[in-house]
């Protein structure tokens, strides 16, 4: 079975009892606000993305479990990128099919490759991988963790979100690049001047 099946059902009912709660909602919107302060999306872009995120993991759900455990979904200002491991190539197109079909989506990149499930062990390297990658960044003063997602798979690290400059960016993958067991680093990164991203945020208002 998918280790990630397996590590989100034994969280299911701790999550479910938080999350359905008055104090849930407003834990989970309140993150949504304080990490919109302090990275370079506005907190109605952190809002919206957060809201398509959520509309996309609930159609992969109601497509099957299967697809939902293995397609992680990352949205910045509209822009979707989708990780993971899954067994069929059908399913890499079902997965896109449904991002595209979500109100608000402006783009999407698959990068979800074809294979077996993640064994508990490789798994947990990724997870450390990206960890350490959370951890020095965040000790990099010349660095805003909160701009970027993180996500590894298979020791391919994949970085979205958006970078006050270049050199930022540069810096995240040069930390990521030195990181054992790191195979490839891709970047799907905007710096917040990149044309495609002013004219994006322009259309949309």
């Amino acid at each position: 079975m998918n280790i990630r099946i397996l590590l989100l059902a034994a969280c299911l009912p701790a999550l479910a009892a938080i999350a359905c709660t008055p104090v849930g909602v407003a834990i989970g919107g309140g993150a949504v606000v304080a990490r919109s302060v302090a990275e370079e999306r506005t907190t109605m872009a952190a809002l919206e993305d957060s809201e398509i995120e959520l509309s996309i993991s609930n159609a992969l759900l109601n497509h099957s479990y299967e697809l939902f455990s293995d397609v992680s979904v990352t949205v910045t200002e509209g822009r979707v990128l989708l990780t993971g491991s899954v067994p069929k190539r059908e399913h890499k197109v079902d997965a896109t099919r449904i991002a595209w079909e979500t109100e608000g989506v402006t783009s999407v990149e698959d990068e979800l490759t074809i294979g077996e499930d993640r064994s508990a062990g490789t798994y947990l390297r990724d997870v450390q991988i990206s960890n350490t990658l959370r951890i020095e960044l965040l000790a990099n003063v010349e660095v805003s963790l909160v701009n970027y997602n993180i996500e590894t798979i298979e020791g391919v690290v994949h970085l979205s979100g958006l970078a006050k400059s270049k050199e930022e960016l540069d810096r995240v993958i040069r930390h990521a690049q030195g990181i054992s067991g790191v195979k490839r680093v891709v970047s799907h990164v905007l710096t917040i001047d990149d044309p495609r991203r002013v004219t994006a945020v322009a259309n949309s208002g």
